[in-house]
């Protein structure tokens, strides 16, 4: 009875050495859910200006304000728009950048608006539009911003974006953070485009990410955040993994008791 009783013990003894090494070894610390790492509380991080550039298919709302009549109020479709219409379908009421890069406009005609940031082309239809308005001022915005935001994130989905200057860090927080298990260190973004099609990999880790011109996303990319290989341990298990430990404590005890 003893000699069992000893090789219980000592079978018991190995489980809690490998359940411990499992544990550690697959812990998620908090310096892995930290997003640009830095040494000191005071360290600079550099950051890339941006604008986001037109681009083929791009879906545009054109509004046009001025003190003349209101007989171009076509410009405006959408304040006289059924909202619930414009948001299921709101290729009836934008204009669309053609393949050939031009937009055509009621009365103005063809502008060229591949390549251009927004206050580039509210600048260049608002000259065009002196012709027709008195003192008119422009104001273009993206209808078809949009991300697919996939993976371990809290609230995957696919999210109509309204700030064409979004970078990786707003994408992340729209779909509710990343989380415990998700990999910070290699995001995917999948980019779909006639131009450049591409897969690549972002450390939300790294404090240089700002300065790299992927930190900004694009419309239509897929961002999708892998889990991380150290599943076995996480923040959200903690108490099953504390009772499961008690539980082993005690048979170790019952096993050696007198």
């Amino acid at each position: 009875m003893n000699i069992i009783r000893l090789e219980l013990s000592k079978i018991i003894k190995y489980i809690g050495a490998f359940y411990l090494v499992c544990i550690f070894s697959s812990c998620i610390t908090n310096k892995e859910l930290e997003y640009f790492r830095t040494q000191r509380d005071d360290e600079l991080v550099d950051y890339k200006q941006y604008d986001y550039r037109l681009q083929i298919n791009d879906l545009l709302s054109i509004q046009i304000s001025s003190v003349s009549e209101d007989k171009y109020d076509f410009f405006n479709k959408e304040q006289t728009a059924n909202s619930q219409l414009m948001v299921y379908n709101p290729y009836l009421y934008g204009y669309l950048i053609e393949k050939d890069s031009t937009l055509e406009l009621p009365m103005i005609g063809e502008v060229n608006a591949v390549g251009k940031t927004l206050q580039e082309l509210e600048d260049l239809i608002q000259n065009s539009a002196i012709v027709y308005f008195k003192a008119p001022v422009v104001k273009v915005n993206i209808l078809n911003f949009e991300l697919d935001i996939l993976g371990e994130v809290k609230s995957p989905n696919r999210y109509r974006i309204i700030n064409p200057k979004i970078n990786i860090l707003d994408a992340i927080a729209t779909a509710g953070d990343i989380t415990e298990i998700g990999n910070r260190k290699k995001v995917k973004v999948i980019r779909l485009t006639d131009k450049d099609p591409r897969v690549f990999y972002l450390d939300l880790r790294d404090k240089n990410l700002a300065s790299n011109s992927d930190f900004f996303l694009q419309p239509n990319d897929i961002v999708y955040v892998p889990p991380t290989n150290k599943r076995f341990y996480a923040f959200k298990n903690l108490p099953s993994v504390m009772s499961l430990g008690i539980s082993a404590f005690t048979l170790y005890l019952l096993i050696n008791k007198d």
